[in-house]
């Protein structure tokens, strides 16, 4: 679900030289997808009510498969492969949480732990490994062992199809809305604003670290460390939350680690073992904060169809503000010439997104007649 995205931004240079275009015109490659996500999120569960949830991602991993492989050919083919990889995550992004609700309803905290800790462990490697391929093989290699790893996903995933099933015209249109739900709408910022820190993170982490002196290798590796700290909360914090009745001291504690990793990327040194701490609080608590989004969505819903309707829309809105995180603090950057106000907003925006958070625990269940804050 991340590979595809967080593998690029570390060859970005790479990339660019090879079809010929500045680097800084391919920023839009690591922004594109989520705008997919934000567009079409909304669309997923009446799409997977009549298909059913596992031939719908079935069609979507063919449609990854093919708009990674596309990337390798040309600029124009580049950027329709990548919209292709969009369309085909924000589907997976969507319906992993209700399949999960769907299927193990009492071991929801355990099963998302795996699939966040599968994420995060490809996530790493993919971003630690990237840079050093492009620069000693080329940049298409690199997309096509992305390819591959799609089309081996997509074969092992065939078996569930036996097992799809799909809603009767009475179960459709069932779903709460939750639009009009204030609840509903707290997660949507904790989830669109974490996500808006994390993405401008993986955009320009390895920029800040090449812009304090660090090479583009070492940047690419410690991109492969910050995706690699993610592991540990991706295991421990789904479970962990499934216990707990209250999860504000994980939302509290994930924000103030984020808010201590952005202070100390403001700070004026530069060597590696510094960034290597950095990457890992970050790592750390970026991740934290996802696996708890996560498994929220399960655990504030009492059907699959109020995880996939909840899902839906915290992640449309929510990638669109996400999506906008790499631009603005991009464009901060070229006015000021500095990543201090950048790092400044980032740091602003997880406090808001803190206190989402912690608004949101004030309810058990999204969807349910108890009084609202």
């Amino acid at each position: 679900m991340r590979t595809p995205i967080t593998s690029i931004p570390s060859m970005l240079n790479s990339i660019a030289d090879g079809i010929g275009v500045k680097s800084t015109s391919l920023g839009i490659l690591t922004t594109l997808p989520l705008i997919c996500f934000g567009l079409i999120s909304p669309f997923v569960p009446k799409i997977s009510a009549k298909l059913g949830n596992e031939v719908t991602i079935a069609l979507t991993m063919i449609l990854l498969t093919a708009g990674s492989y596309l990337r390798i050919f040309n600029i124009s083919s580049l950027f329709i492969g990548t919209l292709l990889v969009g369309v085909a995550l924000t589907f997976i992004n969507v319906l992993l949480p209700a399949l999960i609700t769907d299927n193990l309803p009492t071991k929801i905290g355990t099963m998302t732990s795996l699939y966040i800790l599968s994420m995060a462990t490809f996530s790493s490697i993919g971003a630690g490994i990237s840079s050093p391929l492009a620069q000693a093989i080329n940049w298409q290699f690199v997309v096509i062992i992305l390819t591959l790893l799609a089309l081996i996903t997509l074969v092992l995933w065939l078996p569930n199809i036996r097992f799809n099933k799909r809603e009767t015209p009475t179960e459709q249109g069932t779903a709460p809305n939750p639009w009009t739900n204030k609840t509903a709408w707290l997660l949507l910022l904790y989830f669109g604003l974490s996500s808006f820190v994390f993405y401008t993170l993986i955009a320009w982490l390895p920029t800040i670290a090449i812009n304090a002196g660090i090479s583009a290798n070492t940047a690419s590796l410690l991109a492969g460390l910050f995706q690699l700290a993610s592991i540990p909360p991706s295991f421990v914090i789904p479970v962990l939350a499934e216990k707990m009745t209250n999860r504000k001291p994980i939302v509290f504690g994930a924000g103030a680690a984020t808010i201590i990793g952005l202070l100390g990327l403001m700070l004026p040194i530069h060597s590696v073992t510094y960034f290597v701490v950095l990457n890992i609080i970050l790592g750390l608590a970026t991740s934290a904060t996802f696996s708890l989004l996560m498994t929220l969505f399960g655990l504030k819903t009492k059907t699959s169809q109020e995880t996939s309707s909840l899902s839906g829309m915290a992640q449309s809105l929510g990638y669109l503000i996400a999506a906008v995180g790499p631009v603005l603090t991009g464009s901060l950057q070229s006015v000021t010439h500095s990543w201090g106000t950048s790092l400044l907003v980032m740091i602003l925006i997880t406090i808001l997104f803190s206190l989402a958070g912690i608004w949101s625990e004030k309810r058990k269940f999204v969807f349910n007649s108890e009084k609202k804050f």
